[in-house]
């Protein structure tokens, strides 16, 4: 019984942002589990590279070349993804950037791409998707959100900005499809070892003071990650929604 709480053979999981990272990671920890498994993202190489590694897992396979913040790309998305498979169970809208910068140095292009990589994209792809599940009456959303999207932090306004944003629309959008038997819900990182982190923590110095404010004393790893994106797209989450679970080492408790 408990194991298949946390089963996903014969679910469909739509995973953006899954060629390298935090969505790479979450989707082969999906496959792992069983779901067969969408891939979305702008480059086609590292997509390519990333859906051997979950066909290797013997579940079945979709790469979808899209840019997730334009309405057309997803809804081509959505269309292949349902024409390969019939159905999404599960959606996990992972993509995002960060750039870090005092305000009064930050320019109007470094706010619309922030909002609209980080939450625009969030939004069209709950839009697209959300549709095809509440037709079928049931469905699994899980938002990317971050640690100081709810707690903010200096030089990272546009970027707490755009991750508050996904928290708040997850929270809006778990009470409108409860009806429809959507549970909607966010994972909130700390700080992660990716490519986006990698120039950042290679100074000894950053590496330590960000370790000194986490009490499990380490930066987290993408594979922190599969346990909580397994949970929140299983049968064993089914009545909880509307919540942002920060996987942190403990940062946000503080």
């Amino acid at each position: 019984m408990c194991m298949e709480l946390f089963e996903l053979r014969g679910r469909v999981a739509l995973v953006t942002g899954a060629s390298k990272g935090l969505g790479k990671s979450m989707a082969m920890a999906l496959g792992e589990a069983g779901a067969d498994i969408v891939m979305v993202a702008r480059g086609p190489v590292k997509l390519a590279e990333t859906e051997k590694e979950v066909a290797d897992m013997g579940v079945r396979t979709l790469t979808v070349a899209a840019d997730v913040t334009i309405p057309e790309d997803v809804d081509k998305m959505v269309s292949q993804a349902l024409a390969k498979f019939g159905k999404i169970d599960i959606l996990v809208n992972n993509v995002g950037t960060y750039v870090g910068k005092p305000i009064e140095e930050s320019t109007t292009e470094d706010w619309f791409n922030l909002i609209n990589t980080n939450l625009t994209s969030t939004y069209l792809c709950c839009r697209a998707v959300g549709k095809h599940m509440m037709e079928r009456q049931r469905g699994k959303v899980v938002n990317m959100a971050a640690a100081i999207g709810a707690l903010g932090a200096r030089n990272s306004s546009a970027y707490c900005a755009s991750k508050g944003g996904v928290i708040q629309l997850t929270r809006a959008l778990a009470v409108e499809w409860a009806k429809h038997h959507i549970t909607v819900n966010a994972i909130a990182p700390g700080t992660m070892e990716t490519e986006i982190t990698a120039k950042m923590l290679e100074d000894p110095k950053v590496r330590k003071a960000l370790e000194g404010k986490i009490p499990m004393n380490r930066i987290g790893q993408p594979s922190d990650l599969a346990g909580t994106v397994i949970f929140l797209s299983a049968s064993g989450s089914d009545y909880i929604t509307g919540q942002t679970i920060f996987v942190d080492g403990g940062f946000s408790v503080q």
